[in-house]
């Protein structure tokens, strides 16, 4: 019964492990990042305003005129960047959605999001809607369930079987110890006290006889 209900305890233990969703970044200049053509223009401190990288992540931007291409494994996806015209999205080759700029602010903007897909491999495409137009690229954000550490299910429970073993062997030393000790203390008090006093010779009285 104990040992039941050890095992039971490290099985609710390791069947609390879950998935964590985890945000992970990916700016213009990761190399996952494929632009179909090289880009018209890289931005970064040094070469544009300080006062335009500091808006960037990671102080940096890429402008293009072609499709870039982006890998990721996740459920969600948040893609930020700057158009003057219209550019759409597509997830695994479906298109997903288009950005329109109704502005005429340059400015980094939150253009496309996604959740609820499938935690799984992925590729976005992002590319111009019109010939000639340009795209400034900055970063995404994909989301990705990630497990926690798995417990070693083996380790626990070879552990919970030899502690409850231990437990075991150390009650029943003890209850023979109890026994041994109990029977001793019986013994003592039946043993009749003749059988361990030694012969003794009759005695006799001087000067008397036996009557005949």
């Amino acid at each position: 019964m104990l040992l039941a209900k050890a095992l039971c305890a490290a099985t609710l233990f390791v069947g609390g492990v879950h998935a964590v969703l985890t945000n992970y970044t990916l700016d213009d200049t990761s190399p996952n990042i494929t632009y179909t053509r090289e880009p018209l223009f890289r931005c970064s401190p040094g070469v544009c305003n300080s006062a335009w990288t500091a808006r960037l992540f990671n102080q940096t931007s890429a402008t293009t005129d072609a499709p870039i291409t982006v890998p990721f494994t996740g459920s969600a996806v948040y893609v930020y960047l700057e158009t003057l015209a219209t550019c759409y999205f597509k997830i695994d080759g479906v298109l997903v959605g288009g950005y329109v700029n109704a502005s005429d602010q340059v400015d980094i903007n939150l253009a496309y999001w996604t959740v609820g897909l499938p935690d799984s491999q992925h590729v976005l495409t992002i590319y111009p809607a019109v010939t000639g137009s340009s795209i400034q690229f900055d970063y995404i954000i994909y989301s990705h369930d990630v497990p926690q550490k798995k417990s070693h299910v083996a380790a626990i429970i070879g552990g919970v079987v030899g502690g409850v073993a231990l437990t075991v062997i150390l009650s029943l030393a003890a209850f023979i110890v109890r026994r041994r000790e109990k029977k001793r203390r019986i013994s003592m008090r039946g043993i009749p006290l003749g059988d361990h006093w030694p012969d003794k010779p009759s005695l006799k009285l001087a000067g008397l006889s036996p009557q005949k």
